[in-house]
């Protein structure tokens, strides 16, 4: 009953900001905060959703609330010899739930990248790695042990002053340790090993814009749900904008063709898409947008895809001196494909919805704190248990370069 107010009552507030108030910029990504030589070191610690969770499982029915709270060491290290630059970025996350032991959790996550600069030529190699409890996308409920490991690399050839050709492999590994949710085992539905070659251009268009062609073959094979094989090809032109730019980000629109092994999956041919593009207007109002169109596999046998089409908003505003208001809100649509159903054929569709706002306050330039109240909900078209709405309320502290 109080959401309406509640939301008329942020966005006066963010329309009544005073006109001498600004965004403070955030740290140039490329200077770290400490540099001796070569190497650079950029530290950070954010304490999140330190708070109350309404509804810890997802529950339709009496939804279980506990207290809960999230700490996150980080840190990048940049070396950076005459012609190379690595880097290598590692976080360790405690995951605790006063009440419900089962859901808390250590969760670490790391990565390393090489880029060479030789001459024209830009060879990189990649690794990265995860070993987490966090819940695996906005279908899967449960919290379960999972590890995913990809592997990479490839090369780009500058021709001329603005034209940029480049070729590319990556390998991923997903595996699920344990769990199961809604009688399906997560091991079963999801451990795959995902290839994919690629091949680019790039032409810079503008010094702040530019536009790029990556087509692409990806191949994911099932460890056990075999009859889940597929093959794709896609097709994506790319718009990519400067830091410097009124607009920064990208915005990718392509082709995806989506060829499943077994003729019990329909097919998929279409638009898929993704963008993260933002703006500052005034000098005082933040406006960043998510946005994804894309194929993910389902944990159920009898819808095995879906067609997830959906993003989020985020306005931030500078209310007066250290003060700023966020204020977000977010859809996703999960559009299955069944069995034995031709293409136009729909078992259902579920859709997850969040929003809220919160109130942040800037110590320094790396220190800030906020108060956030958010709501969230997920309705179905194919079973009313996948539903659930839940509301948290919940502080966060962060200090450092945020990664």
């Amino acid at each position: 009953m109080f959401r309406r107010p509640l939301l008329a009552v942020l966005f006066t507030a963010a329309a009544a900001v005073p006109a001498a108030a600004q965004i403070t910029p955030p740290p140039d990504p490329d200077t770290p905060l400490i540099q001796a030589g070569p190497f650079g070191l950029s530290p950070s610690l954010l304490l999140r959703d330190f708070g109350r969770d309404e509804n810890v499982f997802n529950e339709r029915d009496d939804p279980r609330g506990d207290f809960t709270f999230t700490i996150v060491p980080r840190a990048e290290i940049v070396f950076r010899p005459r012609a190379v630059r690595v880097t290598y970025l590692t976080a360790f996350e405690y995951v605790y739930y006063d009440t419900y032991e089962s859901e808390r959790s250590t969760n670490l996550s790391s990565s390393v990248r090489a880029d060479f600069t030789l001459g024209r030529f830009f060879p990189y190699l990649l690794a990265t790695g995860t070993n987490t409890r966090q819940r695996l996308n906005a279908e899967v409920d449960t919290r379960a042990r999972h590890q995913q490991r990809v592997y990479g690399g490839g090369a780009s050839l500058r021709i001329g002053t603005r034209l940029t050709v480049g070729a590319g492999g990556r390998t991923t590994r997903l595996r699920f340790e344990e769990g199961s949710f809604r009688g399906e085992d997560l091991a079963t539905s999801f451990d795959s090993n995902t290839d994919v070659i690629e091949a680019s251009g790039t032409l810079q268009l503008t010094p702040y814009t530019g536009l790029s062609l990556v087509v692409s073959h990806e191949q994911e094979r099932f460890r056990v749900a075999t009859e889940r094989d597929s093959d794709s090809l896609r097709i994506t032109p790319t718009l990519t904008f400067s830091p410097e730019a009124v607009l920064n980000g990208s915005i990718a629109i392509g082709y995806r063709r989506f060829a499943p092994q077994s003729r019990a999956l329909p097919e998929y041919s279409g638009v898929v898409a993704t963008a993260t593009v933002g703006t500052t207007l005034w000098n005082r109002h933040r406006v960043e947008m998510v946005f994804g169109r894309d194929i993910r596999y389902s944990y159920e046998r009898t819808t095995p895809y879906y067609l997830a089409t959906g993003g989020n908003v985020t306005v931030t505003s500078q209310l007066g001196g250290p003060f700023e208001l966020r204020l977000t809100g977010s859809r996703q649509l999960l559009a299955y494909r069944g069995i034995n159903l031709t293409a136009t054929e729909r078992p259902g569709d579920d859709a997850v919805t969040g929003y809220g706002g919160g109130i942040g306050y800037r110590i320094r330039e790396l220190l800030r704190l906020g108060l956030t109240l958010d709501w969230s909900s997920r309705d179905s078209d194919l079973s009313g248990d996948r539903e659930y709405r839940n509301r948290r309320i919940f502080a966060s502290v962060t200090w450092g370069k945020q990664i």
